[in-house]
């Protein structure tokens, strides 16, 4: 069975693109190397460039490690809102 791709309109696109952009910037602003990040967060180190990409293919789970590793997990709570 193959797996499907999520369809985003191209708005939905730019905010998801946008997520990926501010939890590189919050890495880097903690000093925190892409290896050090995927490692805690246990996950390969080309799936965090994906999450920091804003790419759709990549679960909701691994979006959540990385923001735990970064002490931004709970910021997910303020989404669902």
């Amino acid at each position: 069975m193959t797996k499907k791709s999520a369809v985003l309109l191209p708005k939905t696109t730019h905010i998801l693109e946008t997520v990926g952009d501010q939890i590189k910037l919050a890495r880097l602003r903690r000093k925190l190397s892409g290896e050090m990040v995927a490692e805690r967060a246990g996950i390969g180190r080309n799936t965090l460039i994906s999450i920091e990409q804003g790419k759709p293919t990549v679960s909701i789970g691994h979006y959540l490690n990385v923001l735990k590793v970064l002490g931004l997990e709970k910021d997910l709570l303020v989404l669902a809102k």
